[in-house]
């Protein structure tokens, strides 16, 4: 039988879910301004409390401090070769410029550009996010003006930090004034500045510090197995109403709560719902917090997470990705193949969406669904397929479609019934083989013969083989269960789901990660294995040179790293194979 398939009693759910009630829950939710820390937070976050109390969940509503910045005011003045004002709007975490403004020269840089920008202004296409944002401070600039696509600037974060600053991190709070306009604004001055010197006037307000934020928790307890859950999650603080980022989400998983406590008693596992504050305003730092204060919790009894983000667009027609750890990918092509007719395929999923578990070594599922086909995208979005009007002031009520709010819904109310009503875990290991397999190739390629990754390849290649034997194992369980016998399969059942749990503990981190799992890795994108990925750089170097032998020793460690991953988690398939036969 298929792990992943489709589960006794999940026709009904999926049929119980109400387009009426998830639009009015959006529509209460997506009335007023949301920012961290907010009135109009802390009344979502009231209306989080009743709901989930009404429906018998346990609620706790706690106040945390995190590390917050909310934009205030911006303005631009060109003061030469002509004066005239041009709308911006600053950014989370820019500085405040001083009285009376930051004045400079503006140069404008193209994409891959090295342009000497030291002491001056820099204008440049694009969104102001962290990565290009941290960069050009690096190279000397003192500001930095944005050009956005469309008519309407997009509301941004541009530190590079995740969630709360640390000793070790705290030297890449940004210290450049940073706004954006839209792209008339900025084709006005990119035209100056092809014409001759321009100097500018630029002032920006924003608040910085530490505040207290809301942090909405609520249990659906199972009979069955009430300590293990699955956490499905999604941010509640927005930018101004915030109608699909986040509030469609928001009224997605208050339904998923509403049709799973009805159906309680078949549930075999727990699930939380958490809304975290401070993704936009503190880069995270709600989900941060969370792990930092939960971390051995989560590590023994979070058997998944299930994030939800910016559901329902009008336009938003396409379902051809599956956002999540390889071993959840199956699961999620099933649910999007059953419920959309679409076919997707497997997108790795990305450093961003409060998705700060990964040194826990928690497999994650789904941060967007539903996406605009490429026509229908905004220009400069981060993640391709967000809607034109994201992260603006346009982000209201009437740009939901009420059907593909239901279908998405309905999507993440099938997966949420499979995660917590499977007897066996939906998870696959084959998947995960075939990408450490793929990427260690690609790394072994451009090393050449300039380093090794034989042992790792071959770990993967026994990783890929357990994988195989543990999904035979875990089908004939769970049919074994289906056909009724199941009472003597329930410690197979519990050995198995141990046995998957602890694989991706081992995994996931050496996978995802490059820093200590108990540490966050910057806001900027992450490769596959990215403890080894400077092996690629020693085919060019003289391996004479120190520098080639140093690069060396230290990439052997991290081969280690791998192989010992690896190893383990063939040791625990291994042992749970000599247990539990098919």
């Amino acid at each position: 039988m298929a792990l992943t398939g489709k589960r006794p009693g999940e026709a009904q759910i999926v049929q119980e879910v109400s387009a009426e009630s998830v639009w009015q829950y959006a529509d209460y939710i997506a009335e007023e301004d949301r920012l961290s820390g907010s009135e109009g937070e802390a009344r979502a976050v009231r209306y989080f409390k009743k709901l989930m109390e009404d429906w018998g969940l346990e609620v706790k509503i706690l106040q945390i401090e995190n590390f917050i910045s909310l934009p205030i005011r911006a303005s631009l003045r060109v003061l030469r070769p002509e004066q005239k004002p041009v709308p911006c709007i600053t950014h989370s975490f820019s500085i405040s410029t001083p009285p009376g403004g930051l004045e400079g020269e503006l140069v404008y840089v193209g994409a891959g550009s090295d342009q000497d920008v030291r002491g001056k202004i820099v204008l440049r296409e694009g969104l102001a996010s962290p990565a290009p944002t941290w960069a050009l401070e690096q190279r000397g600039a003192i500001g930095q003006v944005c050009i956005n696509s469309g008519d309407l600037p997009r509301n941004m974060i541009i530190t590079t930090i995740w969630g709360h600053p640390t000793p070790e991190s705290a030297n890449r709070i940004p210290n450049n004034a940073v706004v954006s306009m839209n792209k008339a604004g900025g084709d006005y001055l990119k035209a100056l500045c092809q014409k001759g010197p321009v100097r500018i006037r630029l002032e920006t307000e924003v608040w910085t510090g530490f505040k207290p934020v809301p942090l909405a928790l609520a249990d659906l307890k199972s009979p069955v197995e009430p300590d293990k859950y699955v956490l499905f999650n999604g941010h509640i603080e927005s930018w101004h109403r915030g109608a699909s980022d986040n509030g469609t989400a928001n009224a997605c998983m208050l339904e998923v709560a509403r049709l799973l406590a009805r159906h309680r008693a078949e549930l075999r596992r727990s699930v939380r719902f958490a809304w975290w504050s401070g993704h936009s305003h503190g880069r995270y730092s709600g989900s941060t917090w969370y792990v930092d204060h939960n971390w051995e919790d989560l590590y023994k009894n979070a058997v998944a997470n299930v994030n939800v983000d910016s559901l329902g667009c009008q336009g938003a027609t396409d379902y051809s990705e599956v956002e999540s750890m390889a071993e959840l990918y199956e699961l999620g092509r099933d649910v999007i193949q059953e419920y959309t007719g679409q076919n997707p395929h497997y997108a790795r999923i990305g450093r961003s969406g409060d998705q700060s578990f990964w040194g826990v070594g928690m497999p994650s599922l789904f941060q967007l669904l539903s996406r605009q086909p490429s026509a229908g995208s905004g220009a400069d979005v981060l993640i391709s397929g967000l809607a034109w009007f994201w992260h603006t002031e346009a982000d209201t009520i009437d740009k939901i479609d009420r059907n593909i709010l239901l279908k998405d819904t309905q999507v993440y109310t099938a997966t949420l019934w499979r995660l917590a009503t499977a007897p066996v875990l939906p998870f696959t290991f084959g998947g995960v083989a075939d990408e450490f397999l793929r990427h260690l190739s690609a790394l072994q390629e451009k090393a050449g013969g300039a380093f090794d990754l034989g042992p790792a390849r071959e770990r993967a290649e026994a990783l890929k083989s357990k994988a195989k034997e543990l999904q035979r194992a875990c089908e004939a369980v769970t049919e074994r269960v289906a056909s009724r016998s199941g009472a003597d399969a329930a410690g197979e059942v519990q050995a198995l789901n141990r046995c998957m749990m602890q694989v991706s503990r081992v995994l996931v981190p050496v996978n995802y990660s490059a820093v200590d799992r108990f540490e966050l890795d910057a806001a900027v994108p992450v490769p596959a294995l990215p403890g080894l990925q400077r092996v690629a750089t020693m085919a060019s170097m003289d391996r004479g040179s120190w520098d080639f032998k140093f690069l060396e020793r230290k990439m052997v460690r991290e081969r280690n790293k791998v192989c010992h991953a690896l190893d383990e988690a063939v040791a625990l398939i291994e042992e749970v194979l000599s247990r539990v036969k098919p």
